[in-house]
């Protein structure tokens, strides 16, 4: 391919097919007013030529107008947790069946998105779907300042009404309490992810609420900055080091437990026989040959049917229910 190669605009179209540029335009808007000879004839040249519409330009140009520019903004953080990468695949591919064009949009290394904000207004999006259990509190706030329709996924905000779609966390939290007493765990720990994180918190809640109920007193509760596989690691050998009676684990997320998992086995510790392990979110790599993790899963099908309906409604102007949680499910394997 010749990478010197210059595109063919619509203009060049207009000539080939000896009509005006505004011809060309009508023939590739849908519903426009042109015969359909005309159009036939005009598709057919562009066709020959190479030509394709430039499909941003052409919704800029729509959102001036006052019209849907198909645009949404998905803001995103920590991609170093698997379910970051998976959840954003599931939801740009449920976008795009839609008809919309996601553009994805991350906090910079210090979790700000002050450069990104300011890109993301010249491109006049439609709205917005925040994974803001990804983002500070503080980042999240500064996306809702901009006043577009918006769904916020993991995370309530704490100023602004807006929907937002969650997991029931707590229930997570009782569900993987019940698995740790029912395997005859008496010194369980619980690792968590980030100290402002919503989710990480309410798993926490649900957890040591069950095992109070139940006469348990946790071992210990680990906080951690992030949600990344290094950040279970480390916290595995903090528990192997100062709490090496602790004979169950649950983590906020898998990626957490993924960490902890490789920390026991490089310790010679088994899993599931000596440490019972869980995790929660239920990725792709939890049932992996080699890992096969016991977790929690949150219904990610039902989080973007959920967060699109919201989002649809919004974009309507219609009224949205401010907080919509959806029930998970576990799935036990051989770890």
């Amino acid at each position: 391919m010749n990478k010197n190669r210059i595109a063919v605009t619509a203009s060049d179209v207009a000539r080939s097919a000896q009509v005006s540029r505004s011809a060309v335009s009508r023939a590739f808007t849908p519903g426009a007013s042109i015969s359909r000879e005309r159009r036939h004839h005009i598709l057919q040249v562009a066709n020959q030529l190479g030509y394709r519409p430039n499909a941003l330009a052409r919704s800029l140009v729509n959102s001036k107008k006052g019209r849907h520019s198909g645009l949404v903004a998905v803001v995103m953080g920590e991609f170093d947790n698997p379910f970051q990468p998976y959840f954003f695949a599931q939801l740009t591919q449920a976008l795009q069946a839609e008809g919309r064009v996601p553009m994805l949009i991350m906090p910079d290394q210090n979790g700000q998105l002050d450069d990104a904000l300011d890109r993301l207004i010249a491109y006049q999006v439609d709205a917005a779907i925040i994974a803001a259990g990804s983002l500070s509190p503080e980042a999240t706030e500064a996306f809702l300042a901009l006043h577009i329709p918006t769904v916020l996924l993991g995370r309530e905000a704490r100023q602004t009404p807006v929907p937002a779609i969650l997991t029931d966390n707590r229930a997570v939290g009782r569900l993987a309490a019940d698995y740790l007493i029912q395997q005859g765990c008496q010194a369980p720990a619980y690792i968590a992810g980030r100290k402002d994180g919503q989710a990480s918190q309410e798993r926490q809640q649900g957890f040591l609420a069950a095992l109070h109920t139940a006469g348990i007193t946790p071992a210990v509760v680990l906080q951690n900055t992030d949600y990344s596989h290094d950040a279970g690691f480390a916290s595995a050998q903090t528990l192997l080091q100062y709490h090496p009676g602790v004979d169950g684990v649950f983590c906020a997320c898998d990626a957490l437990a993924m960490g902890a998992l490789a920390a026991f086995r490089l310790a010679s510790i088994a899993v599931p026989d000596s440490v019972r392990l869980i995790g929660c979110d239920n990725v792709p790599q939890a049932e992996s040959a080699g890992v096969q993790l016991t977790t929690i899963a949150q219904p990610v099908e039902a989080l973007v049917a959920t967060a699109l309906q919201a989002l649809n409604q919004s974009i309507r102007g219609e009224v949205v229910e401010l907080s919509q949680r959806l029930a998970p499910a576990f799935v036990l394997r051989e770890t």
